[in-house]
């Protein structure tokens, strides 16, 4: 029988440890999926009340378009049958105590995907979005996050004010998380932009090249009949990582858009998308990656302000080498990218195996 990591604690993670903090908030995530291979997952062992099974290509289809290809499925525990049971993406959104997946799977209609268009912003849209950061907020992983930075920049020399007194209160933090990941911002051509929709939904340029897209929960429900128009719009390609963790996946993938609005993906004035390197943690929670990522934004902001302070950087304010992180015993980098109005928000964010 399999058990779930023990939750760190705030107190071991000291201010100047950065690796362990995020193996803390990794920890902390309660509404992590367990992702186990194929060949791992046995029904009849217990890994937790959710799993989800990756599912590689047959050897024989490898490098090959594979439209009916899922990379994902997701079970649920029974326990009167003490075995798992395949869930569809609408079961799991009526589970309350899943309610996070829920939460986000409202956010995924909310954007235009071409890179060059204006977004149009409802007020339905930014309500899911303010119920969205509430929850966040007061999830275990980014408590143990906002608890990390309250400690190490509260006074820090590195940091604005205003990102000083984002520490101080609930509000001022979700107001805070909303600036970082949903405020839009305009970048040369490129419209209406925000963190959000870049990693977690992915935008798309005029070449046909997926942006973005670092989130698994949205290339699950893409990759089957349950999205907006009833179709699988993912052709799974190859994997391009090791596979020695069932935690991190880097693939190759072509996507189809439903760009002509006629709710069909047909072939016919949709869009043929491709992304030639995309990776994601699998199994991880909204609330976790955002947490993942905030932290990755105050530690690339900071170590930015220092370089400049040392003359060792540039004013550009990109932070592009990531920062090197142990978590669940693995090595990765982890890669924040900041763009928009003196760099204040997040532009992407996302894993990297090492």
């Amino acid at each position: 029988m399999s058990h779930p990591p023990t939750q760190a604690s705030i107190v071991d993670v000291k201010p100047g440890n950065v690796p362990s903090v995020f193996n803390a908030v990794w920890a902390a995530d309660k509404h992590r999926i367990t992702p186990l291979h194929e060949n791992k997952f046995k029904p009849t062992e217990f890994h937790g009340n959710y799993v989800v099974k990756v599912c590689d290509a047959p050897k024989s289809a490898r490098g090959q378009s594979l439209k009916t290809h899922n990379l994902f499925k997701i079970y649920k525990w029974s326990a009167a049958k003490k075995s798992y049971d395949k869930v569809s993406n609408t079961e799991l959104l009526k589970d309350p105590a899943m309610k996070s997946y829920k939460l986000v799977y409202d956010l995924f209609d909310n954007y235009e995907s071409d890179e060059t268009k204006p977004e149009v912003n409802t007020a339905e849209e930014c309500k899911e979005i303010n119920e969205f950061l509430g929850y966040v907020a007061d999830s275990d992983p980014c408590k143990v996050a906002a608890s990390y930075l309250r400690a190490k920049y509260g006074n820090s020399a590195n940091l604005d004010r205003d990102d000083k007194e984002s520490f101080s209160s609930r509000e001022k933090f979700i107001a805070k998380l909303k600036k970082i990941w949903f405020d839009q911002y305009d970048w040369g051509k490129m419209v209406s932009l925000s963190g959000f929709e870049h990693t977690f939904v992915g935008e798309r340029r005029a070449d046909g090249t997926v942006m973005g897209y670092h989130f698994w929960y949205k290339y699950f429900v893409d990759d089957s009949v349950e999205n907006a128009t009833g179709q699988d719009a993912i052709d799974f390609n190859r994997r391009l990582d090791d596979a020695s963790s069932d935690e991190y996946i880097a693939i190759r993938f072509a996507q189809l858009v439903d760009t002509d609005g006629d709710g069909q993906i047909d072939g016919n004035g949709d869009a043929q998308l491709f992304k030639s390197f995309g990776s994601f943690f699998v199994g991880c929670s909204a609330e976790c990656k955002i947490a993942l990522g905030t932290v990755a934004y105050y530690e690339s902001k900071a170590a930015w302000a220092e370089r400049r302070k040392n003359r060792t950087g540039h004013d550009a304010g990109h932070d592009e080498e990531g920062v090197p992180v142990l978590i669940n015993g693995h090595n990765y980098k982890l890669s924040m990218h900041r763009g928009g109005d003196k760099n204040q928000h997040c532009r992407s964010f996302f894993p990297e195996k090492i």
